[in-house]
């Protein structure tokens, strides 16, 4: 499976890099040092778009459809 999570290190030096699981998506949705690659992160990726979509639809319309 292509799917990492890179953990950035403390100081900034050097990361570690391991397999991600479907879990990773959502633990690392607002983390500064952690992030996931490939699938997961264009379906993370993905899931920021649509909830901001949605977020913007919401403010102007009143519904949270973001396809209204």
């Amino acid at each position: 499976m292509a799917d990492k999570k890179i953990t950035l290190s403390a100081d900034g030096a050097t990361a570690t890099v391991a397999d991600a699981t479907l879990t990773d998506v959502f633990t690392t949705m607002i983390s500064t040092n952690t992030f996931v690659s490939g699938t997961y992160g264009l379906i993370q990726k993905a899931g920021f778009v649509l909830g901001g979509m949605a977020f913007q639809n919401s403010r102007k319309v009143g519904t949270w459809n973001p396809l209204a």
